[in-house]
């Protein structure tokens, strides 16, 4: 049988809140159904083209399908419940995990090229780098990466963009007033790793406004470009 002929309702389903996984289920489940209605009518005698009629006829209307999938409350998955939390806090409290991580193995890196493999600043290897690198992920990508978790996964349940922007704006102010750095120098041989988030409101510089910005128009923007352009096609 065709491949889209249960697409449009898939799509529905999905803007209704059903969760993606279970709208693969059911669409396979009418997929096999169809399949076996139009082996049944063909034994009848009836072409091809006449058995997916009288299939599709059997099993009802796009209308009467998605009814009767949407009425099931069960189906719904939990991000359309509460969408709040999808959307907003946990990507949210994504940003000081990855913050947290990214830190404790700049730490451990660097403790174990000290300790273990012996290196000092006059040879640091490229342990700087790697330290740097892990602070630049925390300052920089860290935000984006949790924003565009937000915006992904609302994109994929078909959900209202108020929670994803909501939690994007909120995340890109979190990450803007993250802070970390690295010492290490023959004036400090031990080397120095500091981090943290300092809040200086109503005081917000331009740096900070800065990395606001990267993160929305990086990750927000699009996202609202391509749902603007969706709704678009759907009306027309």
């Amino acid at each position: 049988m065709p491949g889209g002929r249960f697409a449009g309702l898939s799509e529905r389903l999905r803007r209704a809140g059903i969760s993606p996984r279970r709208v693969r289920r059911l669409i396979s489940e009418l997929e096999a159904h169809f399949d076996d209605l139009v082996a049944e009518f063909r034994l009848t005698g009836l072409s091809q083209a006449e058995s997916e009629s009288q299939a599709a006829n059997r099993l009802g209307t796009e209308d009467v399908l998605a009814e009767s999938v949407i009425a099931r409350p069960e189906l719904r998955s939990w991000t359309r419940r509460w969408p709040w939390l999808a959307f907003a806090v946990l990507p949210l409290l994504s940003l000081p995990v990855q913050f947290v991580f990214s830190m404790a193995a700049a730490v451990a890196i660097f403790g174990f090229s000290v300790h273990t493999l012996g290196m000092t600043p006059l040879h640091p290897g490229p342990v700087p780098w790697i330290c740097e690198a892990l602070q630049a992920y925390a300052l920089w990508i860290a935000p984006m990466v949790a924003a565009a978790g937000a915006c992904y996964f609302a994109a994929r349940y078909r959900a209202s963009a108020l929670w994803p922007v909501v939690g994007s704006i909120l995340i890109a102010i979190l990450g803007a007033h993250t802070n970390a750095s690295f010492q290490w120098s023959p004036a400090l041989p031990k080397g120095a790793i500091s981090a943290g988030i300092g809040f200086r409101f109503p005081d917000i510089g331009p740096a900070i406004g800065f990395r606001v910005l990267l993160t929305l128009v990086t990750i927000l923007a699009p996202f609202l470009w391509v749902r603007r352009r969706e709704s678009r096609c759907s009306l027309s």
